[in-house]
């Protein structure tokens, strides 16, 4: 696939199916002249959404009756001229209305076409473009206001002021270049050691942040450990809100694992109810066993049932699976069906009979991921991907190293060089230096559409 041509392009921008609406995009340079055509008129207001009739070639057999609307160039999402038609949401009738448009050398768009012309004419950076292929999959609603800002242009305009106070320090130590080394003043090495501190420490913002925002998009492994009989399955049916578990008075019913996907106030859980813990001659209930340790390990919050004590019950689990010491746990004591007090201590009550101690536990596990909902300054200047959380740091890495420099009386053109490299790398960061085959290679993820 080559982004780079001319050609006018369409594409579905909704999915396939049957809906009440479908949406078909087109961009291209001069539209104007095809859509008079398409549409049988003589004018269209740009920005103007108008009801028009799409008919079959040379026939007036009327394929749909559209709401239709004209974006003059440059003032689209392209940066072409654009036409986004509304009509009725039915495959057929799409389908039509499309090859009426590919009968008049119209082609389909590739992946991302659409934002990679917003992109090359200006009206987006890469990491605008970016956010957006990001929020068709977003996960959580702390990512979606992320994805927010960085398309917006709130995260680029921060990246570039970094890069600028690079140029600045840049200018310094190239002026300071002119004077031998006995003539450059100590003050200002001191000076830009300072803002090197400051730069670092603000990319070190960006970076905890946007980790935090990839692990929570990518959710919480929440695993439910202890004995046969705990209460574990009917504590995770309790909380998806369905019998996904068998539950029976008798041990060892839960055999494997059943996984469950849920929603805490915008954060995503996957919760894993293991088979119990326990010895066993049982084959198959041994493999389920070794199952649990193995999700376990992987997990990053352990819920340790027991009915009596689970505390104790962990100590136990910690004497034969070392790992579980370090892992983030919540106790949890079941069947306290005569009513619960969980101000005591570390001990969450439950009772799934009487619905008792559930919320208490949802919300330990809210705040256990430490998550702040208004950390809007933090959200403002988070990345979207690992692409662009690698660059930063490396241009991390640069910095560093070039303070290291500056601190051991290394030469400033070396210290100037290194600048060089960073300043390049927040350059490919925004796409101002990005080879074509990166592009294509960041566009072709995108829907058609996008």
């Amino acid at each position: 696939m080559d982004y780079n041509n001319n050609n006018i392009i369409i594409a579905r921008a909704t999915p396939i199916g049957k809906s009440a609406l479908a949406v078909i995009r087109v961009t291209g340079q001069k539209l104007e002249g095809l859509i008079f055509s398409i549409f049988n008129c003589n004018s269209f207001i740009p920005n103007f959404m108008q009801l028009k009739k799409v008919k079959i070639k040379n026939t007036n057999i009327v394929v749909d009756s559209c709401m239709v609307v004209f974006y003059k160039s440059p003032k689209s999402f392209t940066g072409e001229d654009m036409l986004e038609i509304s009509c009725h949401g039915n495959d057929r009738i799409v389908n039509k209305i499309i090859e009426q448009f590919l009968n008049k050398s119209v082609r389909i768009a590739y992946p991302g076409e659409f934002s990679f012309r917003a992109f090359k004419n200006g009206k987006i950076d890469l990491m605008q473009a970016e956010s957006i292929a990001s929020k068709i999959n977003q996960n959580s609603d702390q990512y979606g206001v992320a994805l927010q800002n960085l398309e917006k242009g709130a995260t680029s305009k921060k990246i570039n002021q970094l890069r600028k106070s690079i140029l600045t320090i840049q200018s310094v130590i190239e002026h300071e270049l002119d004077f031998s080394e006995e003539e450059i003043s100590h003050m200002s090495i001191v000076d830009v050691i300072k803002k090197f501190k400051e730069i670092i420490l603000d990319i070190e913002n960006i970076l905890n942040w946007s980790m935090s925002l990839q692990k929570i998009e990518q959710g919480y492994k929440v695993v439910l450990l202890g004995t046969p009989n705990a209460g574990k399955s009917t504590l995770f049916n309790k909380i998806i809100g369905t019998d996904k578990a068998i539950v029976t008075e008798i041990k060892g019913t839960t055999r494997d694992v059943n996984e469950a996907n849920i929603h805490i106030s915008g954060v995503p859980f996957s919760l894993f109810d293991t088979a119990g813990y326990r010895n066993t001659d049982d084959k198959i209930e041994s493999l389920g066993i070794q199952k649990t340790i193995s999700m376990s390990q992987n997990a990053d919050f352990i819920l340790v049932l027991d009915d009596n004590d689970p505390i104790a019950q962990h100590k136990i689990l910690i004497d034969e699976n070392p790992f579980l010491k370090n892992k983030q746990t919540i106790y949890i004591k079941t069947k306290c069906d005569n009513g619960v007090n969980n101000d005591k201590n570390k001990v969450i009550e439950t009772s799934c009979n009487k619905n008792l101690g559930l919320d208490s536990l949802l919300t330990v596990l809210l705040t256990i991921t430490n998550l702040d909902l208004d950390k809007n300054d933090a959200s403002n200047i988070a990345l979207c991907n690992i692409r662009q959380i690698n660059l930063l740091k490396q241009i991390k890495l640069i910095f560093e190293d070039a303070m290291n420099s500056l601190e051991n009386n290394i030469e400033m053109d070396i210290v100037a060089s290194q600048l060089k490299g960073a300043t390049d790398m927040f350059d490919e960061l925004l796409g101002k230096m990005t080879s074509n085959e990166i592009l294509n290679n960041i566009f072709k993820g995108f829907c058609v559409g996008k």
